[in-house]
Formats: structure tokens, sequence, C-alpha cells
């Protein structure tokens, strides 16, 4: 028996140990490190592999759900609208499109405000600037901000693109 494992096998296990244990101490510790990485690799193979089967028949479950229920509901649907056709009858219209009638049949009160004449307001006119790259999106420093107020251009710290302001464009033009 011991000799026909030794014949299908290909290599006894006296053979391996007798070699492992000539080794030197470093490489006994090599080839050691090295089954047990393999053997954590293919456990980890295996993880993932169950892990994508598991993956798979549940995307191909939930689709096959989703089928059945358009199904289903086309069907529904088809006979419905035979009935309603054989009867005679409307078909109902749906909540939502019912709701958004009355709520634009109704009319809409304005709101007054109030101010009482003790509140004062300052309002103080600031000049349109524009606060954001239009190249890359990068928010202006304050000192761009005064520059672009100051001379009607500016660089951006980030792309380095030059842009004008709004109004000197329009002047120039």
């Amino acid at each position: 028996m011991k000799m026909v494992l030794q014949q299908y096998s290909g290599l006894s296990w006296q053979v391996f140990v007798s070699w492992f244990l000539g080794l030197p101490l470093f490489g006994q510790i090599l080839v050691a490190v090295g089954l047990v990485t393999i053997i954590v690799l293919v456990f980890i193979g295996i993880y993932y592999l169950l892990k994508g089967i598991g993956y798979l028949i549940y995307y191909i479950l939930k689709a096959i759900y989703y089928i059945i229920r358009g199904v289903i509901i086309g069907i529904f649907r088809v006979f419905r609208g035979i009935y309603h056709a054989f009867s005679e009858k409307e078909e109902p219209k749906e909540k939502k499109t019912t709701e958004l009638e009355q709520e634009q049949s109704q009319p809409i009160e304005a709101q007054k405000e109030q101010i009482s004449p003790v509140q004062e307001i300052i309002v103080q006119n600031q000049p349109k600037t524009i606060s954001y790259c239009p190249e890359c999106g990068v928010e202006f420093t304050e000192i761009m901000s005064n520059q672009l107020n100051k001379d009607g251009y500016a660089y951006c710290t980030f792309c380095g693109e030059k842009f004008e302001s709004p109004a000197t464009t329009a002047a120039e033009s």
C-alpha cells in the first residue's frame, strides 16, 4: 500500500523531509515562510472566489426578480387597460397629477413683510467680482480679489490663468 502511494505521489515524504532537514537553518526558515505564504494566499484566493460567486448569484437573482416584476406589472397594466376599455369606465388618474392640479388652482397668498421704522438697513453696493477661477475652480484669495478690483485683472495662484474683471472687459468693448 505504501509503495502504491509513493508511485502515484511522485515524491515520497521521506525524501522531502530529508531534503528539508539537510538545509541550513536560514534555508529552513525561508522554506517555512514560503509555504505559509502560499497557504495564506490560497485561502485569500478561495475567499475572493467564493465572494465573487456569491455576488454573481446575488446580482443574477436580483436581475431575475426585476425582470419578473416588470413582466408582471406590464401584464397587470395591459389587463387593467383591457378592463377599462371593455367596461367603458375611465381610468382613474394618478394621485400625483390631481394633487398638482389642486395646488395650482389654489391662489398663493402673498405675505407682506412689515418693517418697523426704527430699523435702518445699510446696503453697501459692492462691485461684482469673480470669486472662483473659471479655469481650475480654486477660490480667489483676498489679495487676488483686491488686485482684480484695483487693476482690473489678476492671475490665479493655482493655475496661473489670467482673467480680467467683467467691468474692464465691458468697458474695453
